[in-house]
């Protein structure tokens, strides 16, 4: 299947209900986003869809093709998210660092919209 991710196209071979943390980890080799709690409740494996915070670990694979997915990975390639990154370093946010990228991507959608 052909998926939209940081504003390239990538073939995949997957499963269509295969998670798409998965995807963007195994396949894709894009690890930025992690794996939490895998019930989509701790928010480590946010990402954006068509600009809306989504979960990865329970986000079916088939139902983001024809959607444009954003990982941390290009997170700071967009106005926002980069202002997000730069405060985040500036007020020392990061404690172990492990859930930051789900809370920069759910700090950039929120302010987007």
């Amino acid at each position: 299947m052909e998926l939209r991710i940081n504003q390239q196209t990538y073939q995949v071979e997957a499963e269509a209900d295969t998670p798409l943390l998965w995807v963007l980890r195994d396949d894709l080799g894009m690890t930025g986003t992690k794996y939490g709690c895998g019930l989509a409740q701790c928010g480590a494996c946010s990402v954006l869809v068509d600009g809306n915070v989504v979960r990865a670990c329970v986000t079916p694979v088939a139902g983001v093709v024809g959607r444009e997915v954003t990982t941390i990975e290009a997170i700071e390639a967009d106005a926002v998210g980069k202002r997000v990154v730069a405060a985040w370093v500036e007020h020392q946010v990061a404690q172990c660092g492990y859930c930051q990228s789900g809370q920069v991507m759910a700090a950039t959608a929120l302010l987007k919209h």
